[in-house]
């Protein structure tokens, strides 16, 4: 069984991000579903919205996964 989530980045705009995130997501069997990211170029900031499918057993794991990832580049979750 999957669970469908949804995550909703922001933080300060810097390359690799996107690869970090994803790369997350898929070490931990995620499979994107619908994927939005910009910055804004005025403020140096950087938004990311993810829809994904994960098993279900994969669920904490990712979360202290995320959250590391999170607070190594800044990004509010």
């Amino acid at each position: 069984m999957s669970d469908s989530l949804i995550l909703t980045l922001a933080g300060p705009d810097r390359t690799g991000i996107v690869h970090a995130v994803t790369g997350v997501l898929a070490q931990h069997g995620g499979n994107i579903t619908d994927a939005a990211q910009f910055n804004d170029q005025s403020t140096g900031q950087f938004f990311m919205r993810v829809q994904f499918t994960l098993p279900a057993a994969q669920a904490a794991s990712i979360r202290d996964a995320i959250g590391t990832l999170a607070g190594s580049l800044q990004l509010k979750w």
